[in-house]
């Protein structure tokens, strides 16, 4: 029966898919030095200023003194940062200080933005380069305040005049190598550092004239280069050792999203009451299966789904999307279940009732079209259980019973009749049967004879744990008519395997959508599907919910909200005597935190498909201050 408690979640899941720009003004080029070495105007480039190679990601900071004051808030909301700020409190500027040195933090303007670049993506090879705002009422001064140097179109510092030598270097620390940029414009004087002269020259031309140009949209900014990208995908491809058709499979999408993949970048913009974040995926194209799904076209008027906002109240965590079209997702559906094939092949189940299987997922996995997913549990009734279990000291059915609490309950929608559906989870369940019976021995899968590609031994690496049963029973009169309501009843076969318990599944027709429930919990799960289908049970639902304004934004690809103890809360399975005991720590440190991880927060993911053929994926996030005291009450214990 293990392939029939797969087929249900794959079918289900898979139903779907301030900175202004500058001014331009008189140009104020830096006066003439007293000494022999005079600034000369760079040459023109001959070629456009494209990144240097080795860059891997490019920090901008808008107002570094307003990200500060907004840090420094933050920190101090919480006892251990407060004590910190009062034990030793320091500013930008001695940060500056400390690292430039007096002469040269005192010329730096950090009103005005600041950009960094890292070069290399581990952190034994990385190296920086500061680019930072030179205050403009200094820049007629900086011949008399240093011993300056032409150099590539820079002034290369060679000292402060007034500097006094150093009598016992620090050799752990070498000193930066710095330049002035004069700039092409009013106020757009740089200085730039790094630790070593040969990533100063070639960061210079790429930080000043094409990082520096753009406007800054939001207070802060990280973009990781495409370069940095193919090496982090590539080592990461050199670690996995998938040998399966699956595995393989994956290799080939995420190679081919690869190629596709442009930049990636995050950003934050400060609120009153919130803090926004933005992560940002802009693909050159969409040719590879993931990138078409996970940037499809999305109508400009795109409402969230209507099933969406009946989600329960009380959802721990709920995500809806719009989907893409079934043309979209062909690419990729064909391709998993082309593996999922495959695998289950060399897994020793039978061709035939494969393909049976096979052709009846291609008409539900990846049939495009919106999809509503919405996750919860009973925080209460699970603290009490783990109390419970902990005062048992580990009896067996206290232990049953803290598992049993744990678990959530899920509800799913898709907006298909019932009658499409209902047959098609009866008909997974038989054929799921049938693959059991069918499937030939371990020895015979693994031995001789096995299908060509099949992995010795996989078979009894894939040796079940617990063995499931199926049951279709009545289901309770407090569901709309024609509800199909399935028990899958499951067994421990091995030592460490979860207890047995029942897990409930419910198929439930509500005009031209289904509703699908499960857990293992009947009366909730039963619950939760009366608030989602009965209109009149509106105040409950996630619809009323206040706070969740953003989700209603029209043209969204996608959205969903979750707070710190949803999260915990679902993680939470109890399967095991070690995992109640890890469920009881987390859950004890969320009933600590000022808000109790409770305060929603609300995602809303937009796709834009260019007239070019490139994509960019956006999803951002609305944080409350309540849900960041949260977290960083939650970083410091």
């Amino acid at each position: 029966m293990r392939r029939a408690a797969l087929l249900l979640p794959i079918a289900l899941i898979t139903a779907c898919a301030g900175a202004p720009a500058p001014q331009h003004g008189p140009v104020a080029p830096l006066p003439p030095s007293p000494s022999a070495a005079r600034a000369q105007p760079a040459p023109a480039a001959a070629q456009p200023v494209t990144a240097p190679e080795g860059l891997s990601s490019v920090l901008r900071v808008a107002d570094p003194l307003r990200s500060w004051t907004h840090i420094t808030q933050l920190v101090a909301s919480t006892p251990a940062g407060a004590m910190l700020l009062v034990a030793g409190p320091m500013g930008p500027e001695m940060l500056l200080e400390q690292a430039l040195g007096p002469a040269l933090a005192d010329v730096v303007d950090l009103g005005k933005p600041i950009d960094v670049a890292w070069f290399g993506i581990t952190e034994s090879a990385s190296r920086v380069v500061f680019s930072l705002s030179v205050a403009e009422q200094e820049v007629p001064r900086l011949h008399d305040l240093f011993v300056l140097r032409e150099h590539r179109g820079m002034l290369r510092v060679e000292s402060a005049r007034d500097e006094e030598p150093d009598e016992e270097p620090d050799e752990k620390a070498p000193p930066l190598v710095c330049a002035f940029e004069p700039g092409d414009r009013r106020g757009s004087a740089r200085l730039l550092c790094a630790q070593g002269a040969e990533e100063l020259d070639a960061a210079a031309p790429y930080l000043v004239k094409v990082v520096g140009r753009e406007p800054i949209e939001a207070d802060a900014r990280i973009e990781v280069t495409e370069w940095a990208l193919r090496e982090i995908v590539k080592s990461e491809a050199d670690a996995d050792d998938d040998d399966g058709h699956a595995g393989a499979l994956g290799e080939e999408l995420s190679g081919a999203l690869l190629r596709d993949l442009e930049s990636v970048s995050m950003d934050l913009r400060w609120g009153r009451a919130e803090v926004d974040v933005g992560f940002s995926v802009r693909f050159a194209g969409r040719r590879s299966p993931l990138t078409l799904a996970l940037a499809p076209v999305v109508a400009p008027d795109a409402a969230p789904p209507p099933a969406f906002l009946r989600l329960p109240g009380d959802t721990a965590i709920g995500f809806y999307t719009q989907g893409a079209s079934r043309a979209e997702l062909t690419p990729l559906r064909e391709g998993l279940l082309r593996a999922l094939r495959d695998d289950w092949l060399d897994d020793g189940y039978d061709a035939a009732t494969l393909d049976r299987v096979i052709q009846r997922l291609d008409t539900l996995a990846l049939a495009g079209g919106p999809l509503v997913m919405g996750v919860g549990g009973d925080r209460a009734a699970a603290d009490r259980a783990i109390a419970a279990y902990q005062a048992s000291k580990g009896a067996a059915r206290a232990q049953k019973a803290a598992r049993r609490a744990m678990q959530s309950w899920i509800l799913v929608a898709v907006e298909e009749p019932a009658e499409t559906w209902i047959p098609a989870v009866k008909e997974l369940l038989l054929l799921g049967d049938e693959l059991d019976r069918r499937k030939a021995s371990p020895q015979a899968a693994g031995g001789a004879g096995a299908p060509s590609g099949a992995p010795e031994g996989r078979a009894r690496k894939d040796e079940e744990s617990e063995h499931t049963t199926h049951a279709i029973v009545r289901a309770p009169a407090a569901l709309p008519a024609g509800t199909l309501h399935v028990e899958l009843r499951s067994r421990p076969l091995t030592k460490g395997a979860p207890p047995a318990h029942t897990t409930h599944l419910y198929v439930v027709p509500a005009g031209q959508r289904t509703w699908f429930g499960l857990g293992d919990d009947d009366a909730a799960v039963v619950a939760r599907l009366r608030i989602a289908v009965d209109a009149g049970r509106d105040e409950r639902t996630l619809g009323a919910a206040p706070g969740l304004e953003a989700l209603r934004q029209p043209g969204t690809l996608a959205g969903g909200v979750f707070s710190l103890a949803g999260l915990a809360l679902v993680a939470a399975r109890g399967d095991t005597k070690e995992t109640i005991e890890e469920a009881a720590e987390e859950l004890a440190k969320l009933a600590g935190l000022p808000s109790r991880g409770e305060v929603p927060i609300p995602i809303a993911v937009t796709s834009e498909v260019l007239g070019s053929g490139a994509a960019r994926v956006t999803a951002r996030a609305r944080l409350p201050m309540a849900a960041i005291h949260d977290a960083f009450a939650l970083g410091s214990r």
